[in-house]
């Protein structure tokens, strides 16, 4: 029964310093028999004596592994060596005591995080709900600061470099946890200051190599200083399990070796798998290498490379360590094959009403969405200043295909999220087709009524914002080419006969 009550113990204090941090935990204490019997004494009586503090404020050596799942870190308080921290996932893996499940039931966590020997900053976190199952025992921490030593700035840039160059990064938690235990009839208890010390490896960024060219939001020129912006929606792949709040990120961006420009990708927030971001790459048009890129999309596809330099953050601390980014975007040629996130728009109808025949107006109702990958947009106008936007017949026949069914006049205004959807009816004009000779029109209006519609494809550059960010875009491409979706069916009833009325005879 001894020896039970012996294992019992050494395992609660296996799972008592499975996660945490700071004391001096250089030091270990050869004396197990001692620490076990102070556990026993607990267990039996519910009383931890200040010798038994004593005991456990050392490195026990017990632990077998740390494994951190999931962590966030948030770069963006005004304290560049203050950011935050937290994990929703932390496993501990200890020597384990078949048929026993230890009694603790939260923790509180003083960590220490040591890279290459050097201690870079430490963790208060608050208290937060543990469990134990056998030789393991599963924690979180809320958002805690990570205040960085200031003997330890250089280091921790270091540190932030080699998570952002590696696949992997090995880093030494140590320090302390206090731990509260549910002892039954002795009701609960707090155990502070237990050592330990252990190596654990994080998941790196290995350098955020994969970025993938997904869609052209727009191309924006400021032909007065020689600067092309061309928006993109991309997808940078996170190899790591962390979650990371960098804020604006700019990046020197290069063609054959030649700069060509800088890349900026506002707000980026990082986690793990995919993330579809809006990358703005402004190309200096007056430089030979970024005019050389752009002409050669014409004819094949072209690679940017992107890469950290000395202005990529404005975060003291990220600046440096980002620096060994190093990206390789291929932009498709002639921007072919981007594509949007969902159909912009569906379920298309055209109603002609009592009055089209004297004011040329129809009524065109259609279910609206965002094609930006999650962005939200407003649509303010469907026909910006200087552009013609239209509906053209194609898939009837060879004599009426290329008709206009209807011309965009700037009644088209809606606002939707990322992933809703929104449905408006507007007025569109009708009488550059009521304009056709009457035979086509026939044509087209005995193909309506056998087949409930009429297909089209659009002429369509509009003028919105993209994520609320205020910009007003006229260059945004909604023709079914620009989205690559092909051609619409815009659906009729009876009433699109009496089109005939508004067409010479």
């Amino acid at each position: 029964m001894k020896f039970s009550l012996k294992a019992v113990a050494l395992g609660a204090l296996l799972a008592s310093a499975a996660v945490a941090a700071p004391v001096d935990v250089e030091k270990r204490d050869a004396n197990s028999d001692r620490i076990a019997d102070c556990f026993i004494g607990l267990l039996l009586s519910g009383s931890w004596s200040s010798s038994c503090k004593a005991a456990v404020a050392v490195n026990l050596g017990l632990i077998k592994t740390i494994s951190i799942n999931q962590m966030s870190m948030d770069f963006t308080p005004a304290n560049p060596w203050a950011p935050t921290t937290s994990s929703n996932d932390i496993v501990s893996t200890m020597l384990s005591i078949p048929g026993v499940t230890l009694p603790i039931d939260s923790i509180r966590q003083h960590i220490i995080l040591t890279d290459n020997g050097v201690q870079l900053g430490s963790i208060e976190t608050p208290w937060a709900a543990a469990s134990v199952k056998g030789g393991t025992l599963k924690t979180s921490f809320p958002s805690s600061t990570l205040s960085v030593f200031p003997t330890s700035h250089k280091a921790f840039s270091n540190f932030i470099g080699s998570l952002s160059a590696a696949k992997t990064k090995t880093v030494t938690l140590q320090g302390a946890v206090d731990v509260k235990l549910n002892l039954g009839i002795f009701g609960h208890l707090t155990i502070p200051g237990i050592g330990f010390k252990v190596n654990t490896p994080f998941q790196g960024l290995n350098g955020l190599t994969e970025i993938k060219y997904l869609y052209l939001i727009d191309n924006n020129y400021d032909f007065a200083n020689n600067k092309m912006t061309m928006t993109t929606i991309v997808n940078i792949k996170n190899p790591s399990n962390l979650s990371l709040k960098l804020g604006d990120v700019n990046f020197s961006t290069s063609s054959a070796g030649e700069y060509v420009g800088i890349s900026t990708i506002k707000n980026l927030n990082l986690v793990p798998g995919d993330n579809y971001v809006i990358s703005g790459t402004v190309l200096e048009i007056g430089r030979d290498a970024a005019f050389k890129f752009l002409n050669s999309l014409e004819t094949a596809d072209g690679t940017l490379v992107m890469s950290g330099f000395n202005a990529t953050s404005s975060d003291e601390a990220l600046n440096a360590g980002l620096g060994a980014l190093k990206s390789n975007l291929v932009v498709p040629k002639q921007f072919q094959g981007s594509t949007v996130s969902q159909p912009p728009y569906k379920n298309w109808s055209l109603k002609v009403l009592p009055t089209t025949k004297t004011d040329g107006l129809v009524d065109i109702t259609a279910t609206f969405a965002s094609p930006y990958y999650g962005y939200p947009f407003e649509m303010t106008s469907d026909e910006p200043a200087d552009k013609d936007n239209y509906a053209f017949v194609k898939g009837v026949s060879n004599d009426v295909d290329q008709l206009r069914l209807f011309e965009f006049r700037n009644t088209l205004h809606f606002k939707v999220s990322g992933t809703g959807s929104t449905t408006v009816t507007f007025k569109a004009n009708i009488i550059g087709f009521v304009q056709r000779d009457r035979t086509r029109v026939e044509q087209l209006v005995k193909y309506a009524a056998a087949n409930g519609g009429i297909p089209v494809d659009f002429w369509w550059v509009a003028g919105g914002i993209v994520n609320n960010d205020g910009l007003q875009r006229s260059e945004l491409d909604w023709g079914t080419s620009g989205t690559g979706l092909g051609g619409v069916k815009i659906a009729t009833g009876a009433d699109f006969a009496s089109i005939l009325d508004s067409v010479p005879a």
